[in-house]
């Protein structure tokens, strides 16, 4: 006699129950750890604010969260490929945007992007 005939169709039904349990908890816990942190989250500040005297960015902030990377990009090709540096200053970003820490790599962590900028530019 073997398990399947002494349990008969429980065993069955406790294997589909515990292997639909085992692909629902990961999306029960991802919905759970994420209602959970989200009044400390809306707490704190995520990234560095400027200094308030700084009262505009170069473009608008929207504008800079989804595409400064292309604005980056551009000023490189500006620069490598076309030897154009009269009108480019990075400083102008390191003028509000203090640290690379709390403002750059914050955001870069969270969404797990590796930009390699920083390999050879020094941004403190």
């Amino acid at each position: 006699m073997n398990l399947q005939e002494i349990l008969g169709k429980n065993a069955s039904i406790a294997a589909v129950v515990i292997i639909v349990l085992l692909i629902l908890l990961p999306l029960v816990w991802s919905i759970v750890s994420s209602v959970s942190t989200e009044g400390d989250q809306s707490s704190q500040l995520f990234l560095e604010r400027p200094d308030p005297k700084y009262k505009n960015c170069i473009k608008d902030t929207e504008y800079m969260r989804y595409h400064h990377w292309e604005l980056l990009r551009g000023i490189r090709e500006e620069v490598v490929r076309y030897g154009k540096r009269e009108d480019i200053n990075f400083n102008k970003c390191r003028e509000c945007h203090t640290s690379r820490e709390r403002f750059c790599n914050k955001c870069h962590d969270a969404t797990s992007l590796t930009p390699d900028c920083f390999d050879c530019h020094y941004y403190p």
